[in-house]
């Protein structure tokens, strides 16, 4: 079995490394793309697979079956071929159908009317009168296909997930410009944080880096308060899913001696970050308190030692002023600088503004966050 594994721009190293961890596969196992990362597992060990990648990935947004891939130039021989993929094992007949299509330098480019026979052949591999289309306003349970064609080539694969991974569930309450969980996730494993020294986000916001970071450090599936596309398919065994979620539970930790801490200026931010800790039974494990970046705990407590800042600063779009923000991503920087050595910090910002910064820092990764091009960059306090 092939399952293509999808996740943001820029993170494919990093999720690489997390399936691998997971699994406990081999680097030989996986096949690093633009997009993702492509694993095959053997195919009794699938279904379990399956439930363990969607219960256990922090760092992807979507873990698919791939059906196959032909050639195509002609649309009765692209139904043709759909139809002799393997779709019953993961088409639910009651369910309408939700097709993503992309078409780049192939013969047949019309995405719609890719999709229209993609459904078709669906229909007639499964004896159906018909597949419905699935209404792109509905929040209804439904299957995603996806058909991708390069070149005349077409790559068909099923959805498992779902609604998107780095949607957990426990982030109900958001503030002005939330942080997307996997990328709030990246950056804290960018920050090379490991859980013994203290972490702390100056600019913490709903409250999305420190929840990450005490699910990472406490060992808790970021999957485990959601359900998942696969549970609907004809496929789905109950007690593969049940394994794979005993497996992870068995390897929780109590987070108890993490040390977190959580600030910002905004007070009911701050509420709103609590109540998502709490969704996401983290809340015993972080500080959250209302100061300024001036008087964040992260850089008032000396007792801590030293210590990594991890956060997603303000970037003058939908938050802040971008007159004003050169001075305020200059002083952090300076209190960043000193900070006790052995210290590190990891931020995600539009390249302009790491370089506000004034710190010698290292790109870890670039993405996309809310329409803007953005970098993780990491620096250690040495001396």
């Amino acid at each position: 079995m092939h399952l293509r594994i999808a996740c943001a721009p820029g993170l494919e190293k990093l999720l690489a490394a997390e399936v691998q961890s997971l699994l406990g596969c081999a680097p030989t196992d996986l096949e690093v793309g633009p997009d993702g990362v492509l694993l095959s597992v053997p195919d009794a060990q699938g279904l379990t697979a399956i439930a363990t990648l969607n219960l256990g990935l922090g760092l992807a947004s979507a873990v698919r079956v791939e059906l196959g891939s032909f050639s195509a130039s002609q649309f009765p021989q692209l139904v043709r071929k759909l139809k002799q993929l393997a779709w019953r094992p993961f088409i639910p007949a009651a369910l309408p159908v939700d097709v993503r299509v992309r078409s780049v330098r192939s013969r047949l480019y019309h995405t719609k009317a890719i999709a229209d026979r993609t459904r078709t052949a669906i229909a007639e591999a499964l004896g159906l009168p018909k597949v419905d289309e699935h209404d792109v306003e509905s929040v209804g349970a439904h299957t995603r296909v996806h058909v991708d064609a390069l070149a005349n080539v077409f790559r068909v694969a099923v959805d498992t997930s779902g609604e998107p991974l780095y949607r957990r569930g426990y982030r109900l309450a958001t503030g002005k410009a939330p942080l997307r969980a996997d990328l709030a996730r990246a950056l804290v494993v960018a920050s090379g944080w490991d859980g013994a020294l203290p972490l702390g986000d100056p600019f913490c916001g709903a409250g999305t880096v420190l929840i990450e970071a005490a699910l990472l450090g406490s060992g808790r599936p970021p999957g485990a308060g959601r359900s998942f596309a696969f549970e609907a398919a004809p496929c789905h065994q109950p007690a593969a899913l049940a394994t794979a979620r005993e497996r992870l539970t068995n390897a929780v930790r109590s987070g108890a001696a993490l040390r977190l801490f959580g600030s910002d200026r905004d007070a009911g931010v701050i509420e709103s970050a609590r109540d998502n800790a709490a969704r996401a039974g983290v809340a015993n494990m972080i500080h959250f308190e209302v100061a300024a970046l001036t008087n964040a705990p992260v850089f008032t407590r000396a007792e801590l030692g030293p210590r990594v800042v991890v956060s997603n600063p303000p970037y003058g779009l939908r938050v802040g002023d971008a007159r004003t923000l050169l001075n305020l991503y200059q002083r952090l920087g300076t209190l960043v600088k000193e900070l006790p050595p052995g210290s590190r910090a990891a931020f995600l910002t539009p390249p302009a503004r790491a370089r506000d910064l004034g710190l010698s820092l290292e790109r870890v990764f670039e993405s996309n966050h809310g329409g803007q091009h953005v970098v993780a960059s990491a620096t250690q306090r040495s001396r």
